[in-house]
């Protein structure tokens, strides 16, 4: 079975941060990584100490054949115009509400925190744009094929309207608006 491809170290670091230590639960991990390859294929491997009870781990995953590169105002940058094949329309949802909520956090003048929010904003806006990579030209929402996840299943199956090309739409414009008014230099 080929290895799933990954687009861009967001994405990796994205993935790692989402699947914890199946031994403890803790995502604490000073991942190294190193270019290797799959049946002559380039791949990275990622590979570390978990940080709660010192379990090996590590994942390899293919490079894409054409890396695509982040623009220079992306602070957040998950790969090009293909849909993921590390996470599915409805885990990017759940990133999406995730940075929504971090970022949406009040920081009060604190350059740290300004950084953070802006930085979890940043990852948001960028995550909902994934789920608009899942919905094929013509089609008005995602397939039922782009949830391959427990997590994904349960995202679509509680609000199936979350994930209509307008609604994404809607919701992706509306939170870069608030981004840029929120966090303008």
């Amino acid at each position: 079975m080929a290895l799933p491809i990954v687009r861009s170290r967001d994405e990796a670091h994205l993935y790692l941060d989402l699947h914890p230590c199946e031994r403890c639960g803790s995502v604490d991990v000073t991942w190294q990584s190193a270019l290797t390859e799959d049946g002559g294929v380039p791949a990275r491997r990622y590979h570390g100490a978990c940080g709660g009870c010192g379990q090996q781990r590590g994942y390899v995953f293919r490079l894409p054949a054409r890396p695509a590169l982040p623009g220079p105002d992306d602070l957040v940058f998950f790969g090009g115009p293909e849909p993921s094949q590390l996470l599915d329309a409805g885990e990017w949802r759940l990133v999406a509400d995730l940075g929504i909520r971090d970022g949406s956090a009040p920081f009060r003048g604190d350059p740290v925190l300004r950084a953070e929010r802006r930085q979890s904003f940043a990852m948001a806006v960028a995550a909902l744009g994934e789920i608009l990579k899942f919905i094929p030209e013509g089609a008005d929402a995602v397939p039922d094929t782009a949830f391959w996840t427990e997590h994904g299943r349960a995202a679509r199956d509680r609000d199936p309207e979350q994930f209509s090309r307008e609604q994404v739409t809607r919701w992706r414009r509306v939170f870069a608006d608030e981004f840029e008014d929120r966090f303008r230099e």
